[in-house]
């Protein structure tokens, strides 16, 4: 459990660099402050703990450190726990670590920016593709989904951005049609409980509204849930 927290916290420091970088010289550049660039320190990337003990600021500049690192390193080490308690096939399980550790970081951007990067979607799509093995692939099931979610983003591209119909669309190749039905139905039904909550709490509504972070919600519920909704669906239940 504690290499968990450890790689978790790890791969989530990563993942943000890799997610706001503009270019790809985060891979092999060191990490430094945002605000003075001063180069980070080891005892300065320790997940959780240096932010705690610099107390969210930098050591050299004392400029605030953003707190994005921070959440996304909690959040990631939370959801790769998560597994312990449920029980989850090989396959499932590097499915699973692969989603959320792409997908939380994307969340919080997506929640900061509005915005999903696309190299962000690229590495998702492939990767995903590899480590499945196009197992999930089925042509003439995935183009008709494909097309249906681009017809409904021409229809209400007011309501939804085009980077997460590219997201639904990594989703699709990468898993089975049936998971990615669930997700779909999940994310809108979270989003509508979210957003009913929200009228009912401030009496007015934001202009927008992410979406990354109920499809990432939506994904794991999906993971969890799977087999008990189908067992609804098409084992007789209902």
């Amino acid at each position: 459990m504690v290499w968990i927290i450890l790689f978790g916290g790890i791969c989530a420091s990563f993942m943000v660099a890799v997610t706001e970088a503009k270019y790809f010289n985060i891979l092999y550049r060191r990490s430094r402050c945002d605000a003075c660039h001063q180069t980070l320190k080891w005892w300065e990337l320790i997940p959780i703990a240096s932010f705690i003990l610099l107390k969210g600021k930098c050591s050299s500049c004392k400029s605030k450190i953003d707190m994005g690192s921070f959440i996304c390193e909690i959040l990631l080490i939370l959801f790769y726990l998560l597994p312990i308690f449920y029980n989850l096939s090989l396959n499932d399980l590097t499915l699973y670590y692969l989603m959320v550790t792409i997908l939380i970081p994307v969340a919080l951007n997506d929640f900061k920016t509005f915005t999903i990067p696309n190299h962000l979607s690229l590495i998702f799509l492939f990767t995903g593709l590899f480590l499945t093995e196009l197992q999930y692939i089925e042509p003439l099931k995935d183009i008709v989904i494909i097309v249906i979610i681009h017809l409904f983003y021409l229809l209400f591209s007011d309501s939804v951005g085009y980077g997460d119909i590219k997201l639904f669309t990594v989703i699709t190749l990468i898993t089975p049609v049936n998971f990615f039905v669930y997700t779909i139905l999940l994310t809108y039904i979270i989003g509508g409980l979210f957003i009913i909550i929200l009228h009912f709490y401030k009496g007015d509504m934001p202009r927008k509204i992410p979406l990354v972070p109920f499809i990432t919600n939506a994904l794991v519920l999906s993971f969890i849930l799977y087999e008990e909704i189908n067992t609804i669906y098409f084992g007789g239940f209902l």
